[in-house]
Formats: C-alpha cells, sequence, structure tokens
C-alpha cells in the first residue's frame, strides 16, 4: 500500500502539469492583425528613348495574418518619401495620386500603386532612386510588415554597354591568384540590362570540364549592368542546379568595353572569391 500512495500523487501531478502545458500553447491564430506590406522590395525602370509617361502598378499585398480570409473592411495604407530617394516627382515619375495614401479595397488581398514613369526625363548617365515607407495603418486589426514596409524603384536611363561580343576570358581565384579558367565565350543578353554567362569560377564551358555535364549554359550565372556598375545577385551554383551560392559585383569600362566580374562561391569547407576578366575580341 505505502507504494500506492506514492503513484497517486505523482498522477495528479503529471495531469496538473499537462494541463498547464496545453493551455499556455493554446494560440488564436484568428485574432492576429493583417499584416500588410509591398509585394517586392525592388524594382528597376529601364528606358533609353521617350515613350512619354509610362503607367506603372506596384503590388501592396496582405501577406498574412488573422484567419487567412480578406480583410471584411478597408484597409487605408499611408506611405511616405524615404529622404534617402534621389529621383524627383516632375522628373522621373508623377504621382497618380497625391494623398499620401492607398486603400486596399474589403474582400480584396493587395491594392496596387500606382506611378507614372515620365521616360524621356531619366538620367542617361547616373540611375536616380524613389524610395516608398509604409508607415501606418487605418485599421486596429492591420499592422505594416517590418520586413515589407519600403520599396525601392530604380529609374535607368543609360543602356549597357555590354553587348553580345565574343570575349577571351580569364579567371583568377583571388585567395592565391591561382589561374583557374582561360577561354573564349558570348555573353547573352535575356533582358533589357540583364545578363548570362557562360561559365563560373573554375567550371567553364568546355565538355567534360565540368563535374555536373557538359552543357555549357548550365554553368553560367546571371548578372545586372545598371549604368556600367554590375550586381551578381545571390542564385545557385550553375544556374540554380546546386544549393551552392554565387554573388558578388562588378564594373565595365567605358573605353575598352573589358567587363571586371568578382563574386564568391559558396562551398561547405568555406567560401572562395574569383575574377573573371572579358575582353572583347
Amino acid at each position: 500500500m505505502k507504494k500506492l500512495k506514492l503513484i497517486f500523487p505523482a498522477l495528479i501531478l503529471a495531469v496538473f502539469a499537462t494541463s498547464c502545458m496545453v493551455e499556455d500553447e493554446t494560440v488564436e491564430y484568428d485574432q492576429s492583425p493583417y499584416v500588410v506590406g509591398f509585394k517586392n522590395a525592388v524594382a528597376a525602370e529601364s528606358y533609353f528613348v521617350d515613350e512619354g509617361a509610362v503607367l506603372k502598378n506596384y503590388a501592396v499585398d496582405i501577406l498574412g495574418g488573422d484567419d487567412g480570409t480578406p480583410a471584411e473592411e478597408d484597409i487605408t495604407v499611408t506611405y511616405v518619401i524615404d529622404p534617402a530617394s534621389t529621383a524627383t516627382e516632375g522628373q522621373e515619375f508623377n504621382f497618380v495620386d497625391n494623398s499620401g495614401t492607398l486603400t486596399i479595397p474589403a474582400g480584396a488581398t493587395f491594392a496596387n500603386f500606382p506611378l507614372e514613369i515620365n521616360t524621356g526625363n531619366l538620367d542617361p548617365n547616373v540611375p536616380t532612386e524613389l524610395i516608398l515607407n509604409l508607415t501606418s495603418t487605418s485599421s486596429d486589426n492591420a499592422v505594416i510588415s517590418a520586413l515589407n514596409d519600403q520599396l525601392s524603384i530604380t529609374f535607368v536611363g543609360c543602356q549597357s554597354q555590354v553587348d553580345e561580343f565574343t570575349y577571351d576570358i580569364a579567371t583568377t581565384r583571388l585567395s592565391d591568384n591561382g589561374l583557374m579558367a582561360v577561354s573564349t565565350e558570348t555573353i547573352t543578353m535575356t533582358t533589357v540590362n540583364n545578363f548570362f554567362t557562360m561559365s563560373t569560377g573554375p567550371y567553364g564551358p568546355i565538355a567534360g570540364n565540368y563535374a555536373g555535364g557538359n552543357i555549357a549554359a548550365e554553368n553560367g550565372f546571371h548578372f545586372v549592368d545598371i549604368c556600367g556598375e554590375i550586381t551578381i545577385n545571390s542564385q545557385g551554383l550553375a544556374n540554380n542546379s546546386y544549393s551552392n551560392q554565387v554573388f558578388g559585383s562588378g564594373s565595365v569600362d567605358p573605353d575598352t568595353g573589358v567587363i571586371t566580374l568578382t563574386y564568391t562561391i559558396t562551398y561547405g569547407s568555406g567560401n572562395q572569391l574569383f575574377q573573371t576578366v572579358y575582353t572583347p575580341q
């Protein structure tokens, strides 16, 4: 009987502890506020001839919150121009609505932020930028997303000097100045100011020179050129075939057309920094 006396209090304590844990973990998901923000954080508007005023829309979405259904009331969102903006209203752009607000209607999941691009007024030498910040909402049941509260729109009036030439290339591993590849390649333009290479670091377009296969297009990476400044946005190695990331930057010499790209390839054993120089033939 002495054993039973010890067991019963233990059972009572276990039940009590379980009851407290369940109560503490209960979450009322349908009572959380709607989260509102820009669908995309960046946008680039590239025009090299005067096409007049072109209307563009940038989405402000309900990104989550409540029970997943659209709001039953209008959500009015207030925005301001960030002081870091370099573009000017009346020059590169015009607001369609100068109220400083936009409204996501009841029953909808997003609203478009309209903007007129003055294509004939973009700077042909230097890109400018409009930065918009969402600041507040009209609803007690909606908040601005801390991660999606800003939109940066870059206006590009200078056409890329990168061309679909054939280039002599040399790739160097910068940690020890080891020459990784010497080859001849063609850079492909995918869209305006966006390009794709044929190799990445030691992974070249020559058949048998790449462990994943011998298709040249699988070995390159994408980059964007805005007025001679090149950005290699983070992307998977070999055109996203592998989880290893490739990212970096570069430049174009306006006189010679020589392209210099410096980029990192991530490896489990440690990242490696490479530099590839493209010289037009």
